[in-house]
């Protein structure tokens, strides 16, 4: 195949896999359904649990920095929820198209279908945790404002460039399995290398070092408008190019692998 069908064929397969958001809306939420069907509180446990990290991990490290906590809590609060979401689903992902190998090997369904049902499922964890930004940013922070609801398209955005990069990891994964584990420790090293814990101000003149770091980028399309501030131009130039290279390595590898994944499980 040459590259311009393979670009195609891939993505006929990404249109078909949006297009079918019936299927994959209704088996994730049935997944979280399942999750927590005997827990009393279901999902509500993630959002305590994150919760009290939030608070101690928040107290812990505005005094090793020596910072104000009314500042720094909300920082790392928007940062850490929103790393969890991005985090899970990168781990998701690297699972691979494994935990769906009986139903890839008897029907025909397009490929992303899977990925946006574990998509989903992270989307809706987020949106339970939600809470605990919007408590944060009313009892410690500057509180809630219009300038928050520019987080809502950033976070499109955003789900956007993790689906693709999704696409491309379960792939990936599911030819070569080994690759799970890298993924995850990459993910892990990837979370101090960010500024999730600690603050770009506190680089000083090496900045650069957080500036080349895409995901510092992606988080903070979306915490910088909650904190009361509008994202930087760099911020958005990076989450677009980010999604511009994601969407033809989604296309193409989609295009070039889907006939051989069901051979690989």
């Amino acid at each position: 195949m040459t590259l311009h069908s393979t670009l195609r064929s891939g993505l006929e397969e990404l249109r078909a896999g949006l297009t079918s958001h019936e299927q994959w809306l209704y088996m994730a939420v049935q997944d979280i359904k399942l999750r927590y069907r005997r827990s009393m509180i279901g999902p509500w446990w993630v959002t305590i649990s994150t919760g009290v990290m939030v608070m101690m991990l928040g107290f812990l490290w505005s005094h090793i920095f020596g910072t104000d906590l009314e500042n720094y809590l909300p920082f790392f609060a928007v940062g850490f929820v929103l790393w969890g979401w991005m985090s899970g689903q990168v781990s998701d992902a690297a699972g691979g198209f494994f935990q769906f190998g009986g139903a890839i090997k008897q029907m025909r369904l397009p490929f992303p279908i899977f990925t946006l049902r574990l998509n989903v499922r992270q989307l809706i964890i987020l949106a339970h945790n939600t809470i605990i930004i919007a408590l944060v940013l009313l009892l410690i922070g500057k509180g809630l404002s219009w300038m928050n609801l520019i987080a809502i398209p950033s976070l499109i955005l955003i789900q956007l460039n993790l689906t693709l990069l999704s696409i491309v990891v379960s792939i990936f994964c599911t030819r070569y399995q080994d690759m799970t584990q890298v993924v995850n420790v990459g993910t892990q090293i990837i979370f101090f290398f960010t500024p999730i814990l600690w603050q770009v101000e506190t680089l000083k003149n090496r900045t650069y070092l957080a500036e080349m770091n895409p995901i510092y980028h992606w988080i903070e399309t979306i915490r910088a408008p909650l904190l009361g501030h509008l994202p930087s131009v760099s911020n958005y130039l990076w989450s677009l190019a980010s999604l511009v290279v994601l969407f033809i390595l989604a296309t193409y590898y989609l295009g070039r692998y889907r006939s051989r994944i069901a051979y690989w499980l």
